[in-house]
């Protein structure tokens, strides 16, 4: 099939564009989560992560804004079954920490969730401190093994997800990091 010159040439940029947005997309570091780590306490699980590469100068600019930024995390609890081709998913949690700039004030309020319940609100002033509090957290508490749970060879897996810009300007896209695994663990119950 043939196509008239104006046609062929919209077609060739077209494909031109595709092709540079997707080598630019290529070039970016790709967000992923790079330490996470678990700890039991009793019953209680903790975890402590840090997402790196997620803080582009989209998002940013999405934030100074005024719009609600968000980053979602997916948590599982698992348990590795050594003589299985697939291990046990125990529980899973989502994590969600939003912000809001405020230009009036020049105030950000960051609100986290876990479950879609509130667990902690806070405003500043700096924007340093809200890059760190979207992209990393210590001790916080996601899972409570009960008593009749196993108790070995656990882990907790994580993937985070956030708008990470618009296609064509219009169409918003969503990006989402690999899993990670953190390091195996085993609930001590006192008797």
């Amino acid at each position: 099939m043939t196509f008239p010159g104006s046609v062929s040439r919209v077609l060739a940029g077209a494909g031109l564009f595709l092709h540079l947005a997707a080598a630019a997309g290529a070039q970016q570091e790709r967000p992923r989560i790079e330490t996470l780590q678990a700890d039991a306490r009793g019953p209680d699980v903790f975890v402590g992560f840090r997402l790196t590469g997620a803080l582009n100068p989209q998002l940013s600019t999405r934030i100074e804004s005024g719009l609600e930024t968000a980053i979602r995390y997916e948590i599982r609890l698992n348990r590795h079954n050594a003589h299985w081709l697939w291990d046990d998913r125990m529980d899973t949690r989502k994590y969600r920490v939003a912000v809001t700039y405020d230009p009036v004030t020049r105030e950000y309020v960051v609100v986290e969730t876990l479950d879609g319940r509130p667990l902690q609100r806070a405003s500043t002033h700096d924007f340093k401190e809200v890059a760190r509090r979207l992209v990393s957290r210590e001790n916080l508490l996601v899972f409570r093994v009960r008593h009749d749970d196993w108790r070995t060879n656990l882990y907790v897996q994580m993937r985070a997800t956030f708008d990470s810009g618009y296609l064509f300007a219009i169409i918003p896209v969503d990006s989402r990091t690999p899993w990670k695994e953190s390091n195996r663990f085993e609930i001590k119950v006192a008797r």
